[in-house]
């Protein structure tokens, strides 16, 4: 439900010039998210569910030309994701299918007027992955990867962003971004006994929205990304990681206007992985910006 006063019109004549147009809460957060153990193999056959809960909250970083004040998000997200492992050109190679559900609440105050929110929920747009080791990690059955004792591992990846979530091209700040993503990216990982250190590189692709805010045409630069992890396996088949993450770029043209919304932001966290039974583990995460330019200064937890 929208709120009783002309929120729109009050927000959107100012922030369609803002540096962070938003376009996808569920989209700018997977931009900057962090994934350890991305390519550590796992048995061909396998067929995975997984459910995950997050918050993200923290403040929008507008232009500063703008009087936009005080500007806050708090975003949950739910994410349904179904995966399966195979092999291919006896490689290890995996599916992940992944459906976010987004519920977000903004606050700001525009001019120093009293305080205004913002509320949106709904589908957010899907992702579609597909991950190959193309060195150090054979296609292998249960019983074979059982005696598989990992040493480099040489990976590549490329996941796909569908325009199915929720989207009105009459609001500037919508749940879906109206558009389709793909980052290619490959990834390394070297262990030295129980520890692992692991580096990805990848660089986010994007299509143009030809319906932003009301009829205008979006477009976007690619995003480059650079993830970097320190893994350590513990007792009872818990790991560890501190995890730190790189991404700049993104400069944005609406109507052919270049904006000044160049990303150059860096973000670290923690993720503890917990094995329940020999089927089932729960991770939980949390990760905070530590120096940010132009995008979303979020802190963000999150249990899977």
């Amino acid at each position: 439900m929208e709120p009783p006063w002309p929120i729109e019109r009050i927000w959107c004549g100012a922030l369609a010039r803002c540096a962070l147009l938003l376009g996808s809460f569920a989209g700018c957060l997977a931009a900057q998210e962090l994934q350890p153990r991305a390519y550590v193999p796992a048995p061909s056959g396998l067929n995975f569910f997984g459910v995950s809960y997050g918050n993200s909250a923290g403040g929008l970083l507008f232009d500063p030309s703008l009087p936009v004040e005080d500007a806050h998000v708090n975003a949950n997200i739910v994410t349904f994701s179904f995966g399966q492992t195979f092999g291919v050109l006896g490689r290890t190679t995996q599916v992940l299918a992944i459906v976010p559900y987004v519920v977000a609440n903004i606050s700001g105050r525009l001019g120093g007027g009293p305080e205004q929110y913002l509320y949106r929920s709904g589908l957010g747009d899907m992702a579609f992955r597909y991950s190959m080791n193309i060195h150090g990690a054979p296609s292998m059955t249960l019983k074979e990867f059982a005696g598989y004792r990992q040493k480099t591992i040489v990976g590549a990846s490329v996941t796909v962003s569908a325009p199915t979530g929720q989207y009105n091209p009459n609001k500037l700040i919508n749940i879906g971004a109206n558009r389709w993503a793909f980052k290619p990216e490959f990834g390394v990982s070297h262990a030295i006994g129980k520890w692992t250190l692991e580096g990805d590189a990848g660089v986010w692709l994007f299509t143009a929205n030809n319906q932003f805010y009301p009829t205008q045409t979006r477009t976007q630069d690619p995003l480059v990304s650079l993830q970097g992890h320190l893994v350590r396996s513990l007792s009872h088949r818990v790991w560890l990681a501190v995890d730190g993450v790189y991404f700049a770029g993104a400069i944005s043209q609406i109507d052919g206007h270049t904006k000044d919304d160049r990303q150059s932001n860096v973000r670290i966290g923690a993720t503890l992985g917990v094995s329940v039974t020999r089927g089932q583990m729960i991770r939980f995460t949390g990760f905070d910006g530590a120096a940010t330019r132009i995008g979303l200064d979020i802190r963000s937890v999150g249990v899977s």
